[in-house]
C-alpha cells in the first residue's frame, strides 16, 4: 500500500510540472529559459511637447505717474479697483496750480490791453499821414502856380524860392509821418506777440492744473499703488509711479523662456496647455502669439522668450503666478501606437539594428505616400483645385529630381543632403502658392511633421515558442512613452517585448 501511494504522489507532482512549463513557456519564456515583458499595441492619442514654466502677465500694463510736484490731496482709486480711461484716480493739491493759472491770465490781460494801446496809436498816425499827403498837395499846387507866374514875368524869384521851400517842408513832414506809423507798427508786432507768450503761458499754467488731476490712460484694473493721501510727489527729475494698472484681465499672456535647444520647433499659432498652483487640477489652453528674437544668456544657458495668449473669462489666472507650460509640436489623435521600451529592446545577443533598416517600399509606395500627402494638405489647408494641380505638380517634380539624383552616379554620401535640399525646396514653392492663412497652417503642419522625427526601427514579438519576431517598422511623433506606428506589419492588440523579465528566485 505505501509503495502504491508514492507513486501515486510521484505521478502528481511529474504532471503538475509538465503542467507549469507548458504554461510558462505559452507566456513568453523561451526554450533557454529566459522570460520577457510583454505589452500592447494599442490606440491612442500622442502629444509631444516642449515643457517650460513662465509667469502670467496682463496683455497691457501701465504705469501711471505725475508729471508734476505736488501733495497728495485726494485718492479715489485703490488695489483692485476698476477704472475707465479718462478716470480721475487721485488728486495733487491745485492752489497754488490755481494761483498761477490766476497770475497768467492777468498778465494776457495786461497784454491785450497794451495791444489795443499800440493800435490806437497807429490809428492817430494814419489820421497824421492824411494830413501830411493834403499838405504836401497843397504845396505842390502852389508851387505849380507861382511857377506858371514867374514864366510870365509876373512874380520875382524869392516868391518862388518861398513856396519851394514849403513844398520840401511838407514832402519832410509827411516821410517822417510815414516812418513814425511804421514804428508803430512794429511795436503793435511786439505787443501781439507778448499776447501769444501770455496766451502760452496760461495754456501751460492750465495744464499744469489740470496735470493735479492723475487720470487713468486705459481700461483696466488697479494692481499697484505706491502713494498715500498726504504724500508729496517730487517730479524734477523723472515721474513717480503712483499706480499700475492692468488692461483686461479677461485676456492674459504667458511670458515663458525657451531653452536654445527647442526654440526651432516653436511657431506662431501652435497650441498651448499650462497649470498654475493655485488650479493644479485644471487645465488651461492658450496659443503661442510670439516668438522674440532677442536672446537672454545665464551662466552660458542661452534662452528666448516666447508669448502665450490665453483666455481667462472668469479671472482665474492673476497677474505673477507661475504657470508649468506644455508648447505643443506635434499631436496625433487615434493613432495606432506601440511602447518606446519596445523600439529599444533587443534580445540577447542580437545586435542593434540600423536605424535606416526596414523597407522604404517601390515606386508604387511611394507614389501611394505622395497622393496621401496631397489629399491631406488638400484637407487641412482648404486647398483650392487650382492649388492642388500645383502643389501636385511640384510633389511629381521633385520625385523626378530624386529618382535623377540616385540614377545620375552620386556618391551615397552626398545623396541624403541633396535630397533635403530638393525637398526644402518644394516646401517653399508649395508655401508660395497659399495664402496668408493656409501659409501659417502649413508651417504648424511642417513643424509637427519635423516634431515627429520618423524613424525605421525593429520590435520583437514573441514567437509561439517563445523566440522573439523581428517586425520592422516606421515609427513616428512620441511623447517618450508611446511612438506613433507610421508603417509596419503590426497590429492593435498584439504583444510586443518590452524587456527581460527578472525572475524571482
Amino acid at each position: 500500500m505505501k509503495r502504491l501511494f508514492y507513486g501515486g504522489v510521484f505521478l502528481v507532482l511529474v504532471v503538475a510540472l509538465i503542467a507549469w512549463r507548458q504554461g510558462h513557456f505559452g507566456s513568453g519564456e523561451r526554450r533557454d529559459g529566459a522570460s520577457y515583458r510583454l505589452a500592447k499595441v494599442t490606440t491612442g492619442n500622442i502629444m509631444m511637447a516642449v515643457s517650460t514654466t513662465g509667469k502670467v502677465t496682463p496683455v497691457t500694463t501701465v504705469e501711471v505717474g505725475s508729471q508734476i510736484s505736488g501733495q497728495i490731496s485726494e485718492m479715489l482709486a485703490d488695489f483692485n479697483s476698476n477704472v475707465l480711461a479718462g478716470q480721475i484716480i487721485a488728486r495733487l493739491d491745485p492752489a497754488s496750480f490755481a494761483t498761477r493759472v490766476q497770475a497768467a491770465d492777468a498778465e494776457l490781460a495786461v497784454a491785450r490791453a497794451n495791444v489795443a494801446v499800440q493800435m490806437a496809436a497807429l490809428e492817430e498816425l494814419k489820421a497824421d499821414a492824411e494830413g501830411a499827403v493834403a499838405a504836401l498837395r497843397d504845396a505842390d499846387q502852389e508851387l505849380q502856380r507861382v511857377m506858371s507866374l514867374y514864366d510870365k514875368k509876373v512874380v520875382a524869384q524869392s516868391n518862388v524860392d518861398r513856396v519851394l521851400s514849403n513844398r520840401d517842408q511838407a514832402r519832410a513832414r509827411y516821410n517822417a509821418v510815414l516812418a513814425r506809423e511804421k514804428k508803430q507798427q512794429a511795436q503793435l508786432q511786439n505787443t501781439q506777440a507778448v499776447v501769444l507768450v501770455r496766451q502760452a503761458t496760461l495754456k501751460d499754467r492750465q495744464l499744469d492744473l489740470d496735470r493735479t488731476n492723475i487720470r487713468s490712460p486705459i481700461d483696466g484694473v488697479v494692481t499697484g499703488r505706491n502713494v498715500d493721501q498726504g504724500q508729496t510727489v517730487a517730479a524734477s527729475l523723472q515721474a513717480p509711479v503712483l499706480f499700475s494698472i492692468a488692461g483686461d484681465l479677461s485676456q492674459m499672456q504667458v511670458e515663458v523662456s525657451v531653452d536654445e535647444a527647442d526654440i526651432g520647433r516653436v511657431l506662431d499659432g501652435q497650441k498651448v496647455v499650462f497649470t498654475v498652483d493655485a488650479f493644479s487640477q485644471r487645465k488651461f489652453s492658450g496659443a503661442v502669439q510670439q516668438v522674440r528674437k532677442s536672446p537672454t544668456e545665464v551662466a552660458n544657458v542661452v534662452t528666448y522668450t516666447v508669448i502665450v495668449g490665453a483666455a481667462n473669462p472668469d479671472q482665474a489666472l492673476l497677474p505673477g503666478m507661475t504657470a508649468n507650460v506644455e508648447i505643443i509640436v506635434g499631436e496625433k489623435k487615434q493613432v495606432l501606437r506601440v511602447p518606446e521600451a519596445a523600439l529599444r529592446f533587443r534580445p540577447p545577443g542580437e545586435k542593434a539594428r540600423s536605424s535606416g533598416g526596414g523597407p522604404s517600399g517601390g515606386p508604387e509606395a511611394v507614389r501611394a505616400r505622395a497622393i496621401a500627402l496631397i489629399k491631406h494638405l488638400s484637407k487641412q489647408l482648404a486647398l483650392t483645385a487650382e492649388q492642388r494641380s500645383a502643389v501636385g505638380g511640384v510633389f511629381r517634380e521633385t520625385g523626378l529630381s530624386i529618382r535623377g539624383l540616385r540614377q545620375g552616379g552620386m556618391s551615397p554620401d552626398e545623396i541624403p543632403e541633396a535630397i533635403r535640399n530638393l525637398r526644402s525646396q518644394s516646401r517653399r514653392r508649395i508655401a508660395a502658392l497659399l495664402n496668408e492663412d493656409q501659409a501659417a497652417k502649413y508651417r504648424l503642419i511642417l513643424a509637427e511633421a519635423a516634431a515627429s522625427n520618423r524613424r525605421k526601427a525593429t520590435v520583437w514579438l514573441s514567437g509561439e515558442n517563445g523566440d522573439p519576431q523581428a517586425i520592422n517598422i516606421v515609427a513616428g511623433l512620441s511623447d517618450g512613452s508611446h511612438a506613433e506606428v507610421i508603417r509596419g506589419d503590426l497590429t492593435e492588440g498584439a504583444e510586443v517585448i518590452v524587456g527581460i523579465a527578472v525572475r524571482k528566485k
